[in-house]
């Protein structure tokens, strides 16, 4: 049952996609602009994972390249390099974070600049977390 569900999400992700632009489409001015917009990006990142999932699933490997796969994952080397680099993209996501922050509180202050600094305080909090967990768990 649950292999038959894994194997139908894309495709209901896909319906509900067309479904979200459809109505959208539909409804025209009678909803909210913003309203709008969350049906069009809903549809669109449902349309992204739909299409990704479909295109993935079409993907045959023989078992011997499926056990090299596996075997790569969780080889050590293969595991330390994303370790590494991880923790590089978290370094240079916070980097772009305060730069962004700046500018907007250079340039266009008020709301933005909190939701920024919010964003900012949450990746930090994220990081935190996991240190901790990780710490539990070595």
């Amino acid at each position: 049952m649950k292999d038959c569900l894994k194997k139908a999400a894309p495709y209901v992700m896909l319906a509900a996609a067309w479904a979200l632009i459809l109505a959208t489409f539909l409804l025209g001015e009678r909803i909210k602009e913003q309203l709008s917009l969350l049906l069009f990006t809903l549809g669109g990142v449902l349309m992204g994972f739909g299409v990704v999932g479909i295109a993935l699933s079409l993907i045959r490997m023989s078992p011997e390249e499926q056990k090299e796969y596996e075997r790569s994952e969780h080889d050590e080397r293969n595991v330390a390099i994303r370790e590494k680099a991880a923790m590089s993209s978290w370094y240079w996501t916070l980097y772009m974070l305060w730069a962004v922050f700046m500018v907007i509180q250079i340039f266009v202050g008020g709301l933005w600049g909190v939701a920024v600094s919010v964003v900012i305080v949450l990746h930090c909090t994220f990081y935190m977390i996991n240190i901790h967990r990780w710490n539990k768990k070595m």
